[in-house]
């Protein structure tokens, strides 16, 4: 999957989720949306067969880019605590 910046300004952050789907960008917009400084995050695909996901965020106050990657480092150690606790009970 490759990551395209289509739009970055003080509280905006557009990006294209090139070869990804859409549950990942609806595990960030959604985790995003907890936030307290995210004013809007959601995601689009224009047609699912031919589209990539682009993913939007607005912030009320601070970085959209600093956001999205604490966000990002949020779902990473809850997948791997997940995956911890699943190989423990299925041995």
């Amino acid at each position: 999957m490759e990551v395209k910046v289509l739009a970055k300004e003080k509280n905006v952050l557009e990006l294209e989720l090139e070869g990804g789907d859409r549950s990942l960008a609806q595990v960030i917009a959604e985790r995003l949306n907890q936030e307290k400084d995210v004013d809007f995050a959601a995601y689009k695909v224009d047609h699912p067969l031919v589209s990539d996901p682009r993913l939007y965020v607005r912030t009320k106050k601070g970085d959209p880019v600093k956001l999205v990657l604490d966000t990002l480092k949020e779902i990473k150690k809850e997948v791997a605590d997940f995956r911890k606790q699943f190989v423990e009970i299925s041995k």
